[in-house]
């Protein structure tokens, strides 16, 4: 029998102090180099999660979502990550903050978002009403749409900022990758970058979603069976959604109007 080989490692030490001797950090110890994934949730912040992990990285296009996490940490219920690179990635939805020092924003028309943070929310069982979510603004745990864009947009700290319309993730993916590229200094190849494109697609997105790993995260929570994370892939879902109240629609657009005519979407209405 082979005997295992055990670190020098105090048995003494908390488990959290253990994990540090891997390469694991407390989580909340940021650097000057780390890149936050920020947006008003169900923005194509997890998209955005994929993008990366796999630009970084060259994942194959069915790694287990906990590989993915492990490379752009969740900013919620991590009490450590493992630092890869003297650059780590994070993904929340945070309102700014001094200690994020390079953000990229992930924004989406705050119709469509809303209306998919409903859907998500029903999924996990909260009672919650769409036309509500659209007359408050779409208020949730980091405000509203508009003022969650809006403090980021007026970037009050000074952050390295760049900001992605999840719309034009759909149209044009390849341009958007090569600015993601441009802000985090790195060159990928155009075989790269179709590749990356691939393993993002809805479709393949969908598939990983089925998987083993992905499927055990959403059994933590109270997920409701039937309901999907990835569910559309649409940017108007909103427009022929027969929940939608036409009245309270109206409503968020007027709370809304500032981000919404600022990014251009209500040209596009």
């Amino acid at each position: 029998m082979f005997k295992k080989k055990e670190k020098n490692i105090p048995s003494s030490l908390p488990d959290l102090e253990k994990l540090k001797k891997f390469g694991f950090e407390r989580f909340g110890n940021f650097n000057e180099e780390d890149v936050f994934i920020m947006g008003y949730p169900k923005s194509g912040n997890t998209l955005l999660q994929h993008i990366i992990a796999h630009l970084m990285y060259g994942l194959r296009s069915d790694i287990p979502k906990s590989i993915v996490n492990s490379c752009v940490t969740e900013y919620y219920n991590n009490p450590m990550f493992f630092r890869y690179d003297s650059r780590h990635f994070f993904k929340g939805h945070e309102l700014p903050n001094e200690r994020f020092k390079n953000v990229i924003y992930i924004l989406r028309d705050g119709r469509a978002a809303v209306r998919s943070y409903y859907y998500m929310m029903s999924n996990l069982k909260h009672e919650v009403a769409l036309n509500t979510l659209y007359e408050n603004g779409g208020e949730c745990f980091v405000g509203t749409w508009n003022n969650h864009l809006k403090s980021w947009t007026e970037n009050k700290y000074g952050t390295n900022i760049l900001f992605i319309k999840y719309e034009d993730l759909l149209t044009n993916k390849k341009k958007e990758l090569k600015r993601i590229c441009e802000f985090l200094s790195i060159n990928r190849t155009e075989l790269e970058l179709e590749k990356v494109i691939g393993a993002t697609s809805f479709e393949n997105m969908k598939i990983m979603e089925q998987g083993y790993s992905w499927q055990k995260a959403k059994s933590y929570r109270t997920w409701n069976d039937t309901g999907n994370f990835v569910r559309e892939g649409k940017s108007d879902g909103y427009k022929n959604d027969t929940t939608v109240n036409n009245e309270s629609l109206e409503k968020f657009i007027d709370l809304s109007r500032e981000m919404l005519e600022k990014y251009q979407y209500l040209d596009q209405s």
